[in-house]
């Protein structure tokens, strides 16, 4: 879109990157996700996956189409999968998942919540990418938009468990919260029940506990909505995963269930004081 000579960004991109898409015998499909370059192959009895992810990716890199000339030469270097089948189906869904592991998030400023005090912090964490074809119930592939990196979570080196890290602007307000193509948004609801305020540092979020939705509305792919009801220093808060989505993220569509059950959950603070 252009206004006096200068390229204006709409006020709505188009988020959606996910959906159906038919393929013809042999034909192949290609898209850039962010610094993903990715291309899909259907063949008479396989589908052939290949991507490159650069070296180094950035967070920021959002924007996503699909590459008009899919046979063009992707760089070095190049990951190959193949999917053999006794013969394929044209219809191939692309789909958007939550992680595999849990998300720690480290806010750029700590958090507090005063002694009484009630609220809600919109935090967003990164999507994966599913194939699933017809007659198969898990996914072809499944594999990180932007490949987030390791971090260990947990009171000591021998208990706890290895997540994905990643730093995030927490936001108290949704609107302030720039929708993502490759993220998915979390309200976390904090009660302070105890007599002292509470400072967190960094937080471990159970996103393979959570369900996947989308709001058209709003344009942003949405999880559950996760309470934190604290009540004294010693004993850890208590977590609760909703089955629903805030108001404000308006209708939402079902997308996925989650990954795991959320009975495996262990604390979700290391340092809340």
């Amino acid at each position: 879109m252009f206004k006096n000579n200068e390229l204006v960004e709409p006020d709505h991109p188009n988020l959606k990157w996910w959906g159906e898409y038919n393929f013809e015998l042999n034909q192949p499909k290609a898209w850039q996700f962010g610094s993903l370059l990715f291309r899909l192959t259907r063949g008479l009895q396989e589908w052939r996956l290949e991507f490159h992810r650069p070296q180094v990716q950035y967070d920021y890199e959002q924007k996503w189409h699909e590459i008009e000339d899919p046979n063009f030469g992707f760089p070095q270097p190049v990951q190959i999968e193949r999917y053999m089948f006794k013969s394929t189906q044209a219809k191939l869904q692309l789909m958007p998942r939550l992680a595999d592991r849990s998300v720690v998030i480290k806010p750029v400023d700590p958090i507090y919540i005063p002694a009484g005090q009630r609220g809600t912090l919109y935090i967003s964490t990164p999507l994966w990418i599913a194939g699933f074809v017809e007659g198969q119930r898990d996914p072809l592939f499944d594999i990180p938009v932007i490949l987030p990196k390791d971090t260990w979570f947990g009171p000591n080196h021998r208990s706890g468990e290895i997540c994905y890290a990643t730093a995030v602007d927490g936001r108290t307000e949704l609107h302030l919260l720039k929708p993502r193509s490759f993220r998915a948004v979390t309200p976390i609801e904090f009660h302070n029940t105890s007599h002292q305020q509470l400072r967190f540092d960094r937080m471990n979020v159970p996103v393979p506990a959570l369900p996947l939705f989308y709001s058209e509305s709003t344009g942003r792919l949405w999880t559950s909505q996760i309470k934190v009801l604290h009540e004294s220093l010693d004993r850890p808060p208590r977590i609760r995963i909703e089955n629903r989505t805030p108001p404000h993220a308006g209708e939402v569509i079902y997308v996925h269930p989650p990954r795991s059950a959320a009975g495996a959950l262990f604390n979700m603070f290391d340092s809340f004081f």
